[in-house]
């Protein structure tokens, strides 16, 4: 995982962002059979037990990602999105996802074995995913200060379209531009946006051919989401068919659309009304 930002002074730093919060998506965290956050954080806390007890050599480290893959389910949502094994957990003041592989990581004394992954130890340093280099960074300090556990914060980071979409409607509705300030500390602002940023988990309209709560963000025409799906035709377009689209959302009914619709609206309604009553996070 990275530990600094690119060199821009307007980019916001989403990788490691504090001690419960953290991203493991561009290593390919949610890229599994069960991308669940019980099934995710056992799996890590398993890892991360076993690699404690690895010698610090290539044969060890190589040893125990032979260990990982032959223990571990293989089949992918995204075939050719890699999972990195060396995921693991972070315990120091809190405890999130993180790469056990850093110079930091319990263990490594300061030796970098990130050479040894996947895409290796430079693309480990210097990636960044779309969010981070396309998204204006006044929604991104949203994003930072609402989340609250590594494994949401990771889920909706990565969903450059998917926020843009949010962002936009919302700005629209309060007429200004959304500030950091808007989500302080422990207010509700910022936990209406983690009910927004939560429908990736709990969307009851998600197509049944979709992929799961992760998304393959790489924009190299691998993986493209769908349209909206409509399986009958007197089904009407809707509003947020941005929003849908990007939730991987079919629908059967009208009935079904329109509570879809409903369930957007009071989010937004509830925000906007919060945002412009002053009342801040």
């Amino acid at each position: 995982m990275n530990t600094c930002p690119p060199s821009s002074s307007k980019t916001v730093y989403l990788c490691q962002v504090s001690p419960d919060v953290s991203c493991g998506a561009c290593c390919g965290l949610y890229n599994v059979a069960d991308p669940s956050p019980q099934a995710l954080e056992a799996m890590l806390v398993r890892r991360t037990g076993w690699f404690a007890d690895v010698p610090r050599t290539v044969a060890g480290i190589d040893a125990f990602k032979e260990r990982v893959e032959g223990s571990e389910p293989r089949q992918h949502p995204f075939p050719e999105f890699h999972h990195c094994p060396f995921l693991g957990i972070i315990a120091d003041t809190g405890r999130r996802v993180g790469c056990l592989l850093h110079p930091l990581a319990d263990g490594n004394d300061g030796l970098d074995w990130r050479g040894l992954s996947y895409y290796g130890g430079m693309a480990c340093r210097t990636y960044f995913c779309p969010s981070v280099r396309q998204l204006p960074a006044r929604w991104l300090n949203v994003v930072r200060r609402s989340m609250d556990h590594w494994y949401l914060h990771g889920l909706i980071v990565t969903e450059r379209h998917l926020l843009s979409a949010f962002f936009e409607e919302l700005e629209s509705r309060i007429g200004r531009p959304v500030r950091e300030a808007d989500v302080s500390d422990g207010a509700g602002t910022a936990s209406l946006f983690r009910a927004f940023a939560g429908l990736k988990l709990n969307w009851p309209f998600r197509r049944q051919d979709a992929p799961g709560a992760g998304n393959y963000f790489f924009e190299d025409g691998r993986y493209r989401r769908p349209p909206v799906e409509r399986t009958a035709p007197d089904i009407p377009a809707s509003r947020f068919d941005h929003i849908f689209k990007e939730l991987d959302s079919g629908f059967t009914s009208t009935a079904d659309l329109s509570r879809a619709e409903e369930r957007i609206e009071t989010l937004f309604r509830r925000m906007t009304k919060r945002l412009q009553g002053g009342g801040g996070g």
